[in-house]
């Protein structure tokens, strides 16, 4: 399988942004700084977001993971992995029961 993978450190706001994104027509978005769809009240973001994971520490700047809406996304729990682990927001996940992918947000990882 050959998916088109696309990250991007959107800085926010990422509801008035996303559609910048979509000329790229990735398979997979990894978007660091932005909000959490399920909270959010931007219905094209809502219903582009679709079929996501999302992690973060408040609901407007977080860490998701978008796919396609045929794939399928499963959220891994790595934490006993990796119980002295620095990264502040990682997000493991599995896709298409085929392949494990780790997204990261490095923010203020000190």
């Amino acid at each position: 399988m050959t998916l088109r993978i696309v990250t991007w450190n959107c800085n926010g706001a990422f509801r008035k942004k996303f559609e910048n994104i979509l000329d790229f027509n990735a398979d997979i978005y990894i978007i660091q700084e932005c909000e959490n769809p399920s909270e959010s009240g931007h219905k094209d973001y809502i219903k582009w977001a679709g079929n996501y994971l999302w992690t973060g520490d408040t609901k407007n700047k977080g860490l998701g993971i978008f796919v396609r809406p045929d794939l399928k996304l499963e959220k891994l729990n790595w934490t006993n992995q990796f119980k002295n682990h620095t990264i502040k927001h990682f997000l493991p996940c599995k896709i298409n029961n085929d392949f494990d992918l780790l997204a990261v947000w490095t923010h203020r990882n000190n």
